[in-house]
């Protein structure tokens, strides 16, 4: 471990360099103990594993050396742009067995990590079961399940378009926001702490208040916004008639053969974190993209409706998320497209993935039978030229493994 984070959180107490609190958590350095023990600092739910875990089939391959070759045409080793990319947890699966598993800094084999916007994609999984049994229709508006939301930017809103981040609010999404709306969802979420002289009613009072835009309408751009997956978590809760938590666990992270807890962080009303509060562990989080590469099966079992995946996989037209960004189109992915919390990278392999700031990533290549898990503490929260890198060396891996 790096001598430099090797003292966070030691001692009793800690000095003041290395103690790690509740209003510093996602600094650089500080993160790469926090990311990896949330639970220590944030209130949070616990989700249960299975109760007879899975084991995993493993077919070793050391893929410390791999090279890969960036934009730059500079050359790497995977084990070199790990390291520099501050990543903690790293995972392999191909054709259903794990080939390679690597970690450093704090990260562990039985070490929940945050994954952040990876969270997202997790409960569309959980939509997606509601759906096959009944309880949610992506036809029906927002407010037929969440009445407290008429009023706000969701009026009129359909399920499927809050699936896709196709919501015409004013909410901006600025991570570097100090004083904005952008503040205030972090402290009604408990991500941030409240200032004295600052109140909050917590996340589900904050999402009533949602403000609508005045410029567009519901499903005529892609507008990415982390508060409409706590609005689909708060209706996955109210038609599911259990905490998010219990049913992650029921719905996916149990019948994907789970071997270890996971949690959720949650504000101060109990209210989950489901836009990225999610920590879960590597391998944990490769069985579920497995699941998902296998069209919703795993060992024979359905788990997530076939149908509700190959909707997530399918192509599609694509123009409002090539318009994003004032015309400019996204960061990256220039043929993908955006569907129920997924990427699609529109590459030839039909690439979907997770992706959460810090560097989290769900990678999952069906044409080469392909699960990648990287769960990392990056200083930056969007880091576009270590994120090509990275897609350079999911390339490489691909390559090796055909």
């Amino acid at each position: 471990m790096e001598p430099s984070i090797a003292s966070l959180m030691s001692g009793f107490p800690p000095h003041p360099d290395n103690q790690v609190k509740a209003s510093n958590w996602r600094t650089p350095r500080l993160a790469r103990w926090s990311f990896n023990h949330l639970r220590q600092l944030l209130p949070t739910a616990p989700i249960a594993p299975a109760s007879v875990p899975a084991a995993l089939a493993k077919a070793w391959q050391d893929l410390r050396w791999l090279e890969f070759t960036d934009q730059q045409n500079q050359q790497h080793s995977l084990e070199q742009f790990l390291r520099a990319s501050h990543t903690d947890a790293f995972a392999v699966m191909h054709k259903g067995r794990i080939v390679f598993d690597w970690y450093d800094g704090f990260g562990a084999a039985d070490q929940p990590h945050i994954v952040f916007s990876i969270t997202k994609s997790m409960a569309a999984l959980v939509a997606g079961v509601l759906i096959g049994k009944g309880k949610l229709n992506p036809d029906c508006l927002v407010t037929d399940y969440l009445p407290e939301l008429c009023g706000s930017a969701y009026d009129d809103a359909r399920l499927q378009h809050l699936l896709d981040m196709q919501i015409a609010s004013g909410f901006s999404e600025n991570y570097l926001d100090s004083d904005g709306i952008f503040m205030a969802y972090r402290r009604a979420a408990a991500w941030n702490p409240v200032e004295e002289g600052v109140e909050t009613d917590g996340l589900r009072a904050f999402l009533t208040k949602m403000p609508k835009s005045t410029t567009t309408a519901h499903g005529t751009m892609h507008h990415y916004c982390s508060p409409h997956s706590d609005v689909l978590g708060w209706a996955i809760e109210r038609a599911g008639h259990d905490s998010f938590a219990n049913q992650f666990s029921r719905y996916i992270l149990q019948p994907c053969g789970g071997r270890h807890a996971a949690y959720i962080t949650l504000d101060t009303f109990g209210a989950p974190r489901v836009a990225g509060g999610l920590c879960i562990t590597a391998h944990d989080l490769l069985s579920i993209g497995e699941m998902v590469r296998n069209a919703g099966q795993l060992n024979g079992t359905e788990i997530v409706p076939s149908a509700f995946i190959n909707d997530i996989t399918k192509p599609r037209d694509n123009s409002l998320w090539m318009a994003q960004n004032h015309g400019e189109g996204p960061r990256l992915f220039s043929e993908g497209n955006y569907r129920s919390q997924w990427y699609q990278t529109g590459n030839s392999d039909k690439v979907i993935c997770g992706i959460g700031i810090h560097g989290q990533w769900l990678w999952i290549n069906p044409e080469k039978d392909l699960v990648i898990v990287k769960l990392a503490s990056n200083d930056i929260e969007v880091d576009s030229a270590t994120d090509r890198m990275m897609l350079a060396a999911f390339a490489a891996i691909g390559e090796a493994l055909s």
